[in-house]
């Protein structure tokens, strides 16, 4: 628990002295406790009764003090620094990505299911790095901004699905898209990694036209080609059957996208083939990323301010009953 005006709390600083003030000046008074009972002494509830609605009075003003202090559940504000870089993740969800032609745990799996596989180890390695993610189909939208929250990342890429904006593919919108994102940043190494497993079809901007801008920025685009040429299998969405087509990668345009702008071109026809990326960024210069975490805080004054209430109900109803005082 913390405290929206701690300064506030100086004032319990008070009740010691008030309590001190109490009992000098009931001392100093030497008045007798006054009892109804025929020829006896004040018993210990006598006094009790005598005393308790000034016990009540202090820890009521003890209450109050609290509230003024506005007590809060929540962490505080914190801001740090770290060496890291800014890395976009572009996914090809396009149709294509549905072939079954990768091995995953010694298991068959789509392309994308692959894909997913290996991001999440990436993403599970780079601790001090802002990850975002770029989904692209027919056209290229933001999945995740860039971010240090991974966890968060981590679960929207494990809702990523195949078609889910087309089955076209629109490697240019993603690129200009990752661009968009990145060249406002600060950081000395601006990342793109392009997971792709076929050609440009769809998508307004040519994917030449997205390379100048990402020369122009200086984002390096890492491109892999994602899974095998020629016929490979897939499952016919419709009859859940079984099917072979045909497929292969534009390697001429993910080479020349890497080399352009001072990154590398990789083939992952398994997981193997991703850890040469970790090697390479991991070489990169870091940059100082400030970091500000703002976390959310909740007032429970209303806690204390109704036991506070319920305090002075009480107190007021005792003077007024059974400690009525004549």
């Amino acid at each position: 628990m913390s405290f929206a005006y701690p300064y506030f709390l100086l004032l319990l600083l008070l009740i010691p002295v008030l309590v001190f003030l109490f009992f000098y000046k009931s001392k100093q008074s030497s008045i007798e406790l006054s009892t109804v009972k025929h020829g006896g002494m004040a018993s210990f509830w006598d006094y009790f009764g005598y005393y308790l609605p000034y016990i009540l009075r202090f820890l009521l003003l003890l209450l109050l003090i609290f509230i003024i202090a506005r007590p809060q559940l929540g962490r505080s504000y914190t801001e740090s620094k770290h060496k890291g870089l800014d890395i976009l993740l572009a996914i090809d969800t396009s149709s294509s990505m549905a072939a079954t032609d990768l091995v995953v745990n010694s298991l068959s799996a789509t392309r994308l299911a692959v894909v997913k596989h290996i991001v999440k180890s990436f993403i599970q390695k780079r601790t001090n790095d802002r990850i975002g993610v770029i989904v692209f189909g027919e056209e290229a939208f933001t999945q995740s901004p860039l971010t240090l929250d991974h966890g968060a990342v981590l679960t929207m890429i494990e809702g990523l699905e195949i078609g889910m904006i087309g089955g076209n593919t629109s490697i240019g919108s993603a690129i200009a898209l990752a661009v968009k994102r990145l060249k406002d940043l600060e950081a000395k190494s601006r990342i793109m990694i392009l997971m792709t497993d076929g050609h440009n079809t769809a998508g307004v901007i040519d994917p030449l036209t997205a390379l100048e801008l990402a020369k122009h920025y200086k984002v390096k685009i890492y491109t892999i080609g994602i899974g095998k040429d020629g016929e490979v299998p897939m499952i016919n969405p419709a009859t859940q059957t079984p099917v072979l087509v045909k497929t292969d990668i534009d390697e001429g345009l993910l080479i020349n996208l890497a080399e352009s702008t001072g990154g590398e071109y990789f083939r992952a026809q398994s997981g193997e083939d991703l850890k040469k990326i970790y090697d390479n960024i991991d070489k990169l210069e870091k940059t100082e990323l400030k970091v500000k975490k703002y976390n959310v805080f909740v007032d429970i004054y209303q806690n204390f301010l109704w036991i506070a209430f319920f305090i002075f109900l009480v107190e007021l109803l005792l003077l007024n009953t059974v400690f009525f005082r004549f």
